[in-house]
């Protein structure tokens, strides 16, 4: 099955461009939550923000920077909604990587909600751990970058120090 960001991409399926570099695309969306949203994706085929390089992330959000600020001043919106799916749980439909920007007013009915759990220090604290180990130990050629180490209080759990820590591997 062809994809339909590539043929907007190509110029085989039609579009309302609000703008475009040498990296990404931005079009209206045909089914917004409100008028004036924009699908924002890179031109080549990725499934996810995972496949793009660091400077590659920088291009798209530079972009949607771009396209918010344009939002702000052309549709006087009171905010915007910068929402990105990765996989079918996630809500993604589509097998390329697009950010949704959706300008957002007061009483505008879209809603974005879920249930709020609960968890426990001890859950956290258990999650955040694997979380942390998980990024520490990408390999270089993923990370890219230099992760950030947070180190912690011990007996409030308060972030005091962020620092650049090269991962050992």
């Amino acid at each position: 099955m062809e994809c339909i960001f590539c043929n907007i991409i190509s110029g085989k399926a039609p579009s309302f461009k609000v703008y475009e570099d040498d990296f990404c695309m931005g079009i209206m969306d045909i089914n917004p939550a409100n008028s004036g949203q924009v699908v924002l994706f890179p031109k080549k085929h990725v499934e996810g923000i995972h496949e793009l390089s660091s400077s590659e992330v920088g291009k798209i959000f530079n972009a949607a920077r771009l396209i918010i600020l344009g939002m702000s001043q052309a549709l006087e919106c009171g905010g915007v909604n910068l929402i990105y799916g990765l996989g079918e749980a996630a809500g993604q439909r589509i097998n390329h990587m697009l950010i949704n920007l959706i300008p957002r007013y007061p009483e505008d009915k879209v809603f974005i909600n879920w249930e709020r759990k609960q968890p426990d220090p001890q859950g956290l604290k258990e999650v955040s751990e694997k979380l942390k180990n998980a990024i520490k130990n990408l390999p270089q050629e993923v990370a890219e970058q230099k992760p950030i180490v947070v180190e912690e209080k011990k007996e409030k759990g308060e972030v005091i120090e962020e620092k650049p820590r090269v991962p050992i591997y």
